[in-house]
Parts: C-alpha cells; sequence; structure tokens
C-alpha cells in the first residue's frame, strides 16, 4: 500500500470517529431515551444477578435450621446390635476428618441412642417411680449448632459448651410428667436393671437445661457420649452421625456419593425431604430471575428498536449526505451500530452502579444481612448491555439501505 493510500484510509478513520463523535455529543432526545432504557435494563440484570448469589447463600443458611441433611448409619448386616439396636464403632468419626477438610462449612455430631430408665432423686410418692425414654450420648453443643430453632431454658441457652460429665439436658414433655426443673436431680438406670438388682447400673445426673423442640426430642434425655457408653455398656459405640452438608442439591449429592465411596461398613443417607425441598426452592428462585431478566430484557430491546428507529428516519438526510459524498451503506451502518454499542456500554456502567444499590437496599430489608458485591457482575451486566444495543440496532440500520440520497435531498 503507497503513502497515499495508506494516508486515505487514516483520514477515512479519523472521519468515521469524528462523525461517531459528533452523534453522541449532539443532544437527542431520542438517544437519551435509549441511553435511558439501557441504563433500567443494566440496572435491573445487576439488582437480581447479585441479589441471586446473596438469596442462595441465604436459603442455605435457611435451610440450615432444619439440622442435618445427612445420616451416617450401620449398613445392613454390617453392625452390632446390641441391645436391640443397630450400632456402629465410633472409629467412623475420626474418618469423616477428610470430608470436612474438603467440604468447607461441613458439621457432625455422632449420637448414641439407648433406652433408660429415668428417675427423680429424691423420689416423689406422688409421682411415678421411673418412666423409660431414650437418652440420646452426644456432644450437645454441636448438635444445638445444627438445630438453631431449639428453644433452651437454662444455663445451656448461652451455648456455654459441652455437657459437663455429670450434667444432662432434659426434654419438656419428661421435665413436665416428673415435674423436673434446671438444676434438680435425676438418676439414669440400664432398662434391664431394676430395684432388687445387687448392682443397678445407675448414674446421678443434675439437670443443665430443659429443651422445647416441639418434635421427639422433648421425650428425649441428652448426656454426654461418654457417660452413655459406660452406663449402657456399649463402649466406642455409637448409633448414627448427623451430618449437614453445606450447598446446594447438586453439592449435596456428590459429597454423599465421595462419603459412600470412602465410608466401608456404613450407610450414608440423605434426608430428602430437606434436600429435595432445597433443591426445589433454590431452582425455583433461580428460574424466577433468569425469567424475570429475560422478560425485561426483552422489553428493553424492543423499546431501544423503536427509538433507534426513529434516530434513523429523523436522520434520513445526513444518511443521504454521507452516501452521496460516497459512504457505503456499509460504512453508514458501522456507524450506528457503533453509536448504539457506545450507548449501551455507557448504560451498562451506570446500570450496574445502580443496580448494585438497589440490591444492597433490598437485600438488607429483606434479609437483614449487608450484602456484598459480585464484581464479576460488571463485565456481564456491560457486554450483555452492549450487545442488546447492538442486536436491537439491527432492524433500524436495515433502512439505511433504501435511502436514495437524490430522492432524500430533493425533499421527496
Amino acid at each position: 500500500m503507497s503513502s497515499a493510500d495508506t494516508k486515505r484510509v487514516a483520514n477515512r478513520r479519523s472521519l468515521f470517529w469524528r462523525l461517531w463523535f459528533r452523534s453522541l455529543s449532539v443532544n437527542r432526545p431520542q438517544a437519551l431515551l435509549t441511553m435511558g432504557s439501557l441504563l433500567v435494563g443494566a440496572a435491573v440484570t445487576a439488582m437480581l444477578l447479585n441479589l441471586h448469589d446473596d438469596v442462595r447463600r441465604k436459603m442455605t443458611q435457611e435451610f440450615r435450621a432444619y439440622g442435618a441433611n445427612v445420616v451416617l448409619t450401620p449398613a445392613f448386616g454390617g453392625g452390632d446390635s446390641s441391645g436391640g439396636a443397630a450400632v456402629m464403632d465410633e472409629e467412623v468419626i475420626a474418618r469423616l476428618a477428610p470430608s470436612r477438610e474438603r467440604v468447607s462449612g461441613l458439621v457432625f455430631v455422632p449420637l448414641l441412642n439407648v433406652v433408660m430408665r429415668l428417675k427423680r432423686v429424691p423420689a416423689d410418692p406422688r409421682l411415678p417411680e421411673f418412666q423409660n425414654v431414650v437418652a440420646v450420648g452426644t456432644d450437645f453443643a454441636v448438635l444445638r449448632s445444627l438445630y438453631p430453632g431449639w428453644r433452651i431454658q437454662g444455663r445451656e441457652a448461652s451455648h456455654s459448651g459441652q455437657l459437663a460429665a455429670s450434667g444432662c439436658v432434659v426434654g419438656s414433655h419428661v421435665a413436665a410428667r416428673l415435674r423436673l426443673g434446671v438444676g434438680d436431680n435425676i438418676a439414669l438406670e440400664a432398662a434391664g436393671a431394676g430395684p432388687r438388682s445387687p448392682q443397678p447400673t445407675s448414674e446421678p445426673l443434675r439437670i443443665a437445661s430443659i429443651l422445647s423442640t416441639g418434635a421427639s426430642e422433648d421425650d428425649q434425655v441428652f448426656v454426654s457420649l461418654a457417660s452413655l457408653q459406660r452406663l449402657s455398656g456399649l463402649t466406642r459405640q455409637i448409633s448414627l452421625v448427623q451430618i449437614s452438608v453445606p450447598g446446594e442439591a447438586t453439592e449435596i449429592d456428590r459429597t454423599i456419593r465421595e462419603m459412600s465411596s470412602t465410608l466401608r461398613g456404613v450407610e450414608v443417607r440423605p434426608i430428602r425431604q430437606i434436600v429435595e425441598s432445597q433443591g426445589k426452592v433454590l431452582e425455583t428462585i433461580r428460574w424466577l430471575l433468569i425469567s424475570l431478566s429475560a422478560l425485561i430484557l426483552v422489553i428493553i430491546a424492543l423499546c431501544v428498536m423503536a427509538t433507534m428507529t426513529a434516530i434513523v428516519f429523523e436522520r434520513r438526510k445526513d444518511i443521504a449526505v454521507m452516501k452521496a459524498l460516497g459512504a457505503t451503506d456499509h460504512l453508514v451502518m458501522r456507524l450506528f451500530m457503533s453509536e448504539g454499542a457506545a450507548l449501551g456500554l455507557a448504560a451498562g456502567l451506570a446500570g450496574f452502579g445502580a443496580g448494585a444499590l438497589l440490591a444492597r437496599t433490598l437485600a438488607q430489608r429483606l434479609f437483614g444481612v449487608a450484602l456484598s458485591l459480585t464484581w464479576w457482575t460488571l463485565p456481564l451486566v456491560c457486554l450483555l448491555s452492549v450487545t442488546l444495543a447492538v442486536l436491537a440496532t439491527l432492524f433500524p440500520v436495515n433502512i439505511i439501505r433504501g435511502v436514495q440520497p437524490a430522492t432524500v435531498l430533493k425533499g421527496e
């Protein structure tokens, strides 16, 4: 290419960008309307994208209030059935350590369930001598963290830590039937022992808290795992392990498959009511946000298309002059599409700021939490805004092909 041709190309490019800047800087109500429409679309998209991650995180936290979503139980035929109930060795807890390191936020707690006799100390002749209850040996502080909705009366209400060796938590129904309160003393006795047994297996305990859940736990007594293992004779044995796996249904299923492949001799079972409900709610929210965003973007695209059509018709004389001076249809179309892309980029940047502010306000009012901005949505919102502007400009710019310079400049 000769120097004259190079200079001619440079002048053409310079003229193109001067025309582009001039078309954007001239005060046109249609251009402002186009940018306003794109800004609304970008703001709504940014708001929904930022809210999506926050809603998903918040809903996952809310579902944790329902407790464990996975349990480990002895495999069929693989556990000891001493005392009529299947148990397994507590060494399975150590085998769960790699899963906790791999899955951030995973919480698990072992439990041993044994039917025991509960006696009031001292005995009250007006009340039954004893009552059969399900005694649960566990780390009560960790178990309670899985069920934040449990109501506790007593010092355990402040999460003071693990139960002492001589302490226990009594369900509200058991406490009501035996008229027990915080600070009272009880004795747990193996169900096979009786008053005439030469050496009854029993242990005195002091009630640290009264538990109210509205479920089966109200009829149970919670003690430390070591105490119940010693009292029942089930040394190093547990009945099950309750696990709270964070994340969505797909992430929970993946963790379950990994556990099943590494934990031999136990059965890894999801609590389907919780897992499936969580998956359905999150999927519904996701599709609601996607559908709403798509609907808004379609409406914005129609508005931009109509406005850009009006701009093309308004500038028919400018188009005719450019074509009379030698500009090709392709060059003029590229000029209009560049204008649309510039308006889309400006609207995307401004809309992201407005949408992020709206998302933070809604998150505070709806969920009472401070929303942290998801910065990866900024390039996505700008890209969507530019793409929407360019696509909405495609139909109007086709009108340029039909503009005849001689006819338009004559005023016909």
